[in-house]
């Protein structure tokens, strides 16, 4: 049995049949890397004081069927360590379900804004490259957040500023994901056993997290994933903010010394052990979508060369190395994958739940 079809047979079984009813993610999700006009015009002093709390804001957009769309919502700064760092904070738009439903519209409501952190060049290039390490997710699982890459506009409503544009992204709400794919989100998430975990899902979430030399996530822990049940009981984990990645490259980002990682450009692996042909199947499936996820970052030319190259360079050396251990028969995958690092168990993890099989 092929990876997609095995993945599809274990957790995409109990997909309902398409309502006709869609979301405002849907009108904006293009499922390309072009990027779509944003216009987000809302108080951007209380953006700078990082004021908590909801602020009015009106959004204006022209969605993927060509047609014009105006929205009043709220907006509230999220995050925690870019919230402190960030000129301009992170933000949440939360738009009216009332609203919504008017519009004949499912009512997703909450959806993560990413925008560039400053007014440096630098901090915009980082933003695409985070969009893209989610758009390679995409590739490799549909068990994944959707994106969608926009030219963001804040516009001051009490003109105090002049207008500022960024790169940016809008990122699937958590609990459409879960309607998209017929799964329930996991509301305590923190602890859950090992064998609870649909073993392909999982060391796919890894081996993801592992390509894009991400140390800055657990899935005992549930941080930077959210976890979902499926309809035969078995949890799916799914990853998500990525500026902490090798991929990315952020300067500000510190390895995760807690798992034995010494620069963010380090991989290793946190995935739970999981059965040898389970292991070899998934990373058949990465090898067999090298072509697309290299095509994706080679194409994207609103990135520059330098930036391209290096990070091209970074995931070929992926690529070839997995394909290294794939050919050693006579070591386990997991061993290989764990390499120098295997004994470090993740804090608040089970021991055994990292231990080798052996052969």
């Amino acid at each position: 049995m092929t990876f997609p079809r095995l993945l599809s047979s274990l957790i995409l079984l109990f997909l309902p049949v398409l309502a006709s009813a869609t979301s405002i993610f849907d009108r904006l999700y293009s499922g390309t890397e072009a990027p779509l006009e944003f216009r987000l015009e809302l108080p951007v002093d209380s953006l700078l004081a990082k004021v908590n709390g909801d602020q009015l804001a009106k959004v204006f957009f022209t969605d993927v069927n060509g047609e014009a769309n105006t929205w009043d919502l709220e907006v509230a700064i999220r995050g925690k360590f870019r919230r402190q760092r960030c000129e301009f904070p992170p933000l949440k738009l939360n738009f009216s379900k009332k609203d919504l439903r008017a519009a004949g519209l499912e009512t997703f409501d909450k959806y993560k804004l990413v925008s560039s952190c400053s007014a440096d060049p630098l901090a915009g290039n980082l933003v695409l490259k985070e969009f893209l390490a989610y758009r390679a997710y995409n590739l490799l699982t549909d068990v994944s957040f959707r994106v969608q890459r926009l030219t963001i506009t804040f516009v001051d409503v009490n003109g105090n500023h002049p207008d500022r544009v960024e790169h940016g992204f809008i990122i699937e709400e958590t609990d459409e994901l879960a309607a998209r794919l017929n799964l329930e989100e996991m509301e305590s998430a923190i602890g859950q056993p090992a064998h609870l975990y649909n073993p392909t899902a999982e060391a796919t979430q890894a081996l993801i997290q592992y390509m894009v030399s991400n140390g800055d996530w657990s899935t005992v822990l549930a941080r930077n994933i959210k976890v979902y049940k499926a309809a035969d009981d078995q949890l799916i984990p799914v990853g998500y903010d990525f500026d902490f990645s090798g991929w990315v490259g952020a300067p500000y980002a510190s390895p995760s010394s807690d798992i034995g990682q010494q620069s963010i450009y380090q991989r290793v692996y946190q995935g739970y052990v999981q059965p040898d042909k389970v292991m070899r199947e998934v990373a058949d499936h990465f090898r067999e979508q090298r072509r697309p996820v290299m095509d994706l970052i080679d194409n994207f030319t609103d990135l520059p060369t330098e930036d391209r190259t290096v990070l091209r360079r970074f995931v070929a050396r992926f690529f070839r190395e997995l394909n290294q251990m794939n050919i050693n028969n006579s070591i386990l995958l997991y061993d290989q994958l764990r390499g120098a690092t295997a004994g470090v168990i993740p804090p608040g993890a089970e021991a055994d739940a990292f231990q080798s099989m052996g052969k």
